[in-house]
Order: C-alpha cells, then sequence, then structure tokens
C-alpha cells in the first residue's frame, strides 16, 4: 500500500456519508377533540371499509372529550339503496363498534363523494 492516508481518508469521508441523518423533530400528540378528519377508504365496487383505515381518532375524542359530535361529508344517510348508502351503513356500524354514536351524514357535491371524510362537529371544552 503506497498511500495509506489516502486511504483511510476515503473511508472516513464513505462512513461519514452513509451515517443517517439525527432525528431531531418531536413527535406532536393529536388533540382529539380539536384535530380531527378521517378521509374514509372503501374497497373498489364494495360497501366495506379498507382494512388499514383506523377509528382510533373518533374511539379517542368520544372517550377524551364528551359530546364530541361527527359530521360524514360525501355519504348520503345509511341505507341499503345504493352503494353509497351501504357504504354509509358500514362506516356507522364500524363507528358504534368503538363506541362512537352515528355521526350526521351529509351527500355533498361530486367532489366531497368521491373523497369522503369523517370531521368533528362539535369540539366540546376540555
Amino acid at each position: 500500500m503506497r498511500h495509506p492516508p489516502v486511504l483511510l481518508s476515503a473511508l472516513a469521508l464513505a462512513g461519514c456519508a452513509t451515517k443517517p441523518p439525527a432525528v431531531t423533530a418531536a413527535t406532536v400528540k393529536r388533540n382529539p377533540c380539536t384535530d380531527g378528519i378521517l378521509a374514509l377508504y372503501f374497497k373498489d365496487e364494495a360497501a366495506t371499509l379498507q382494512p388499514s383505515l383506523s377509528l382510533e381518532w373518533p374511539a379517542r375524542a368520544v372517550t377524551e372529550c364528551p359530546g364530541a359530535k361527527f359530521k360524514v361529508i360525501g355519504l348520503p344517510s345509511p341505507s341499503g339503496d345504493s352503494l353509497q348508502g351501504q357504504r354509509a351503513e358500514a362506516l356507522a356500524q364500524a363507528l358504534r363498534s368503538f363506541g362512537v354514536p352515528q355521526p350526521d351524514f351529509e351527500l355533498g357535491d361530486a367532489e366531497d363523494q368521491a373523497r369522503p371524510v369523517l370531521e368533528i362537529l362539535v369540539r366540546p371544552e376540555r
């Protein structure tokens, strides 16, 4: 080896370049009483909710924010008359299973229907 200092320098630089960056951002805990919009996803052409949909936030809001009420925008009132009505019924059942009372439903315009959401309607004082 004729150039050990160059080799050592190259190895040191390579080691620095591959170190992961230090994490400096703190995780902020979400306030369930004031922070709340949940995008609703359903299986294609089916009334069942996507398995990845987490109902943790509305369940926390009910237990931590007495009097919290919710509204679904983009789905009609629950019924079996249409796919959207069946989706609304599936959502209402899923929410009830987590202790969340039935939300208000508002069909909204075509854009709302393409991307339905659950939002907190009443934000009681904590």
